[in-house]
């Protein structure tokens, strides 16, 4: 017979198996999941999960105080409730490193805008005065301002209050290269053995315009060897321009005239007059834009000195073949064996031709026999003097052809090629003086 105590200690047991079985249940599940948590997001983008909002509160507040002025976030921030494992849940770490690089902390500013578009961002409105000032004075600097007219940016300019994102905002001296260069930093470059404008163009890949461009007030032609250059091309981003009124003096060109004269040969061309320039003094309306004149408008004309016309003559009179072109030709044909200059411890004062005796010497041009005979080691001689500052030598001839005061004509036959004087075998000895001194004869003929 069951009894009935049994049956009251039996339910009691299996009671105590359930609620045991619900403890450990729901102890493993709080142990493995971490309750209500919260899912962080900055303008929709997901930057992990925390499970108390106050993480975010304290780290933007700590992002905040790290400012002096009064900053603000434009960045929507939400929380979206989530049940997730433990260890799904963010470190406070790496909560705080993701909201500082993906917010962007933004303070009032002033803005410097141009034709409706924010170029650069400064903290206070009287900075941004003051780089609007330092532009102006930048080209108006180099006018005397006593004669400006009118000064004004070409672009629609102004400063507008806005809210600017603290990383953006400049100082006064990085806006101002960032204005006028389009860059903040203004690369420069020293002048090296050997550079020039064009090779450092083709260095730098830019042309000899720019760097004329980035340096007006350098000679890019006339560069010094340590010189610092700028190349950083300018690109500005605000246009200025000035409308001055100026006096200058500037030169008048002089013409110049020819006359005929029968006392010239033809080919001959003589200054009679020398020319003069004159001078004036203009009043113009001058346009600069950057500094460069685009525009000059005359508006009045005073002529302070007139030019003299420079006076050309040009010969008429035809040209006796004996009266020398100027121009020398070969004297003879023949191989050429010693040039002019030192030669076995002494000057060698011409050149030498080598040819079989008997071979034709010309007159290397139209001129006067001033010596025909034999002397020293020339052997036999011929000296033409050609009346213009030129004489030529025709040394160790075979047979003279010519004779003292004799006129000659350039190509005239005047002596053949011979061995005489101190001579190692038949050749011309052929030399040019000018103003009695000897020169190279290969600087006007050719061997």
């Amino acid at each position: 017979m069951i009894n009935i105590r049994d049956i009251k200690a039996l339910k009691n047991k299996n009671l105590i198996y359930i609620l045991v079985s619900l403890i450990t249940i729901f102890t493993c599940y709080g142990i493995y999941f971490s309750g209500v948590s919260y899912e962080v997001k900055v303008d929709g983008q997901k930057i992990g999960i925390v499970q108390n909002k106050n993480i975010v509160y304290n780290a933007i507040k700590d992002i905040k105080e790290g400012f002096e002025e009064n900053v603000n976030i434009d960045q929507q921030i939400t929380f979206d409730k989530v049940r997730v494992s433990k260890d799904k849940i963010s470190s406070d770490q790496e909560i705080i490193e993701k909201l500082n690089s993906l917010i962007d902390i933004k303070t009032q500013a002033y803005a410097i805008n141009v034709d409706g578009k924010d170029i650069v961002y400064l903290k206070k409105e009287d900075k941004a005065r003051k780089l609007l000032e330092k532009i102006k004075n930048h080209y108006i600097e180099k006018i005397d301002s006593e004669n400006i007219k009118d000064a004004s940016f070409l672009e629609d300019v102004n400063i507008v209050k806005k809210n600017a994102k603290v990383t953006d905002i400049k100082d006064i001296e990085s806006a101002y290269n960032f204005i006028l260069l389009g860059t903040e930093q203004i690369k420069t470059y020293k002048v090296e053995q050997g550079d020039s404008a064009w090779t450092i163009s083709q260095k730098l890949n830019i042309s000899v315009e720019d760097i004329q461009k980035a340096n007006p007030d350098i000679n890019v032609e006339k560069l010094q060897i340590g010189q610092e250059i700028n190349v950083s091309v300018p690109s500005p981003y605000i246009n200025f321009k000035t409308i001055e009124i100026a006096s200058y003096e500037e030169k008048i060109p002089y013409k110049v005239t020819q006359e005929e004269t029968n006392a010239l040969f033809k080919g001959e061309r003589k200054v009679k007059v020398i020319g003069k320039e004159g001078k004036r003094k203009i009043e113009a309306e001058i346009v600069r834009v950057n500094g460069k004149i685009v525009d000059k408008n005359v508006l009045n004309e005073e002529e302070l000195q007139k030019p003299q016309d420079q006076v050309i003559l040009i010969g008429t009179k035809s040209r006796p073949s004996t009266v020398a072109f100027g121009a020398f030709i070969n004297p003879t044909r023949g191989t050429l064996t010693s040039r002019f200059g030192a030669r076995w411890g002494r000057m060698h004062e011409g050149i030498d031709i080598a040819g079989p005796i008997g071979t034709p010497i010309k007159a290397a041009d139209g001129g006067v026999v001033s010596f025909a005979g034999t002397q020293g080691a020339y052997g036999k001689l011929v000296i033409i003097n050609h009346e213009n500052g030129y004489s030529t030598y025709y040394a160790h001839c075979n047979t003279i052809n010519v004779r003292v005061g004799q006129r000659v004509s350039r190509g005239q036959v005047i002596a053949t090629i011979g061995n005489t004087g101190r001579s190692t075998g038949p050749h011309l000895h052929f030399e040019v003086r000018k103003n009695g001194r000897p020169v190279n004869p290969l600087n006007y003929i050719r061997y």
